[in-house]
C-alpha cells in the first residue's frame, strides 16, 4: 500500500531534536538545511527544528492545529542524557500546548540518527574522500573514528563502538580505531600512536565545537600532515535520508 494511503502526512509534524551552538552557529543552520531537505524529498512536509542551544528551543515549537502525530527525531549520535532531556522537553511542549486532551496529538520518540547503520556508511565515505583527495590509498591507510564519549554514560561510546566495529569488517582501510574526547581512549593519545597516513572521522551531528575546533586541534598537535581531518559526518547531505528513515519507522512502529 502507498504509504500516502496508510498515513495522512498533512497531519503529521516531524521535530529534529538537535544540540545546538552558540559557538559555531552553522551547526544549526546545517540542521536547517537538512530539514529543508527532507521537506523537498517529502513525504513529510512538517518538519520543524529545535535547539537546546540557539534561537528555537522547544517552547518556540510550532504546531498546526490538525497535527495528529508529533514524530521526534533526535538530531544527536546517540541515546544520551541531552537525546533524553531535550525530547522530554517538547513531548511537555506538545502536551500542554495542546487545548483538546480528546484530540492530543500521538508523540513518538525515534531512536537517534546517530545510531542508524547507515552513518557507518557516511563515516566511510568521509574518510575515502580526504585520503583519496590528498593522494593516499584508504586501503594502506588508517581511519580514527572519533566520537565525543562521556565519563558518566555509555551510550556514545557504544554507538561509535558498533560503527568502529563494521568498518573494521568492511576491509576498506588498512586500520580502523577510536578515539573520544571524553573517556578514553582519548583523541589526543590515539593520534599520537600513529605516523599517517590517518582520516579522522567525526561522529557529530553537526559541525560544532567539538567537530570543527577540538577535532582541528588535536590534528594539529600531531604536525603530521598525513594526519587529515575528513570532518563530521553530519555535514552529509544524506543525514536528511537518515532522518526520514528514523521518522518512517517511529510511524512503522
Amino acid at each position: 500500500m502507498p504509504l500516502a494511503e496508510m498515513h495522512d502526512f498533512n497531519r503529521i509534524a516531524v521535530v529534529l531534536a538537535a544540540h545546538g551552538s552558540t559557538r559555531r552557529p552553522d551547526a544549526n543552520a546545517v540542521i536547517s538545511r537538512h530539514a529543508a531537505q527532507m521537506r523537498k524529498t517529502g513525504p513529510f512536509q512538517n518538519i520543524s527544528t529545535v535547539f537546546l542551544i540557539g534561537d528555537q528551543p522547544p517552547s518556540a515549537l510550532p504546531l498546526e492545529n490538525d497535527t495528529r502525530t508529533v514524530l521526534i527525531v533526535p538530531f544527536m549520535m546517540s541515546d544520551g542524557f541531552l537525546a533524553n532531556e531535550l525530547s522530554a522537553q517538547i513531548a511537555d511542549t506538545v502536551s500542554t500546548s495542546s487545548t483538546d486532551d480528546r484530540h492530543a496529538p500521538r508523540i513518538i520518540v525515534t531512536p537517534p540518527v546517530g545510531t542508524h547503520k547507515g552513518i557507518t556508511q557516511l563515516a566511510r565515505h568521509a574518510g575515502e574522500k580526504a585520503l583519496v583527495g590528498a593522494g593516499f590509498d584508504p586501503r594502506k591507510s588508517t581511519l580514527v573514528i572519533c566520537a565525543h564519549g562521556s565519563k558518566g554514560r555509555p551510550e556514545s561510546r557504544l554507538a561509535a563502538e558498533a560503527h568502529t566495529d563494521r568498518l573494521r569488517h568492511d576491509g576498506a582501510f588498512a586500520h580502523v580505531t577510536l578515539a573520544m574526547l571524553e573517556e578514553p581512549p582519548m583523541l589526543n593519545a590515539v593520534l599520537a600512536s600513529l605516523q599517517g597516513p590517518a582520516a579522522v572521522v567525526g561522529l557529530f551531528a553537526a559541525p560544532g565545537g567539538h567537530a570543527i575546533d577540538d577535532v582541528k586541534e588535536a590534528i594539529n598537535q600531531t604536525g603530521i600532515s598525513s594526519i587529515l581531518d575528513a570532518g563530521p559526518v553530519g555535514v552529509d547531505p544524506r543525514m536528511a535520508d537518515i532522518a526520514v528513515m528514523r521518522a518512517l519507522d517511529g510511524l512503522d512502529n
